[in-house]
């Protein structure tokens, strides 16, 4: 009888001490998934903020119109007047590169008419 309550004993111990290594593995586990979805959320509010960010940033570009001088368009004409040539675009093509020159001058996406036609006029 002693020998099965020793017994009993023992495999009590042994069952224990299982528990507490598997209960150990999976706290370790459980703490790297945590560690895991902290960094998840982390990377996710810094993409929001960008996002926010960048949407701020545009809504302050699209009420900011940024002022072209008159040096600076004579100096988009000379500019236009270069790359037709060194294109050799034809007139079809001048608004389009009339427009994307001053797009990528101004950074704004709306580009005035008049100033377009100024800078394409011969």
């Amino acid at each position: 009888m002693v020998e099965g309550h020793m017994d009993l004993a023992q495999a009590t111990m042994a069952a224990s001490i299982l528990l507490q290594r598997r209960s150990r593995g999976d706290i370790a586990s459980l703490r790297i998934d945590i560690d895991q979805t902290r960094r998840a959320i982390t990377a996710s509010r810094e993409l929001l903020k960008r996002f926010r960010q960048r949407k701020i940033d545009g809504a302050i570009r699209v009420t900011h119109r940024p002022s072209v001088s008159s040096f600076d368009a004579d100096i988009l004409r000379s500019v236009f007047r270069d790359l037709v040539l060194e294109m050799k675009a034809p007139e079809c093509q001048w608004r389009d590169l009339a427009q994307n020159l001053v797009y990528e001058f101004t950074g704004c996406e709306r580009v005035e008419a008049g100033l377009v036609d100024w800078i394409i006029s011969k």
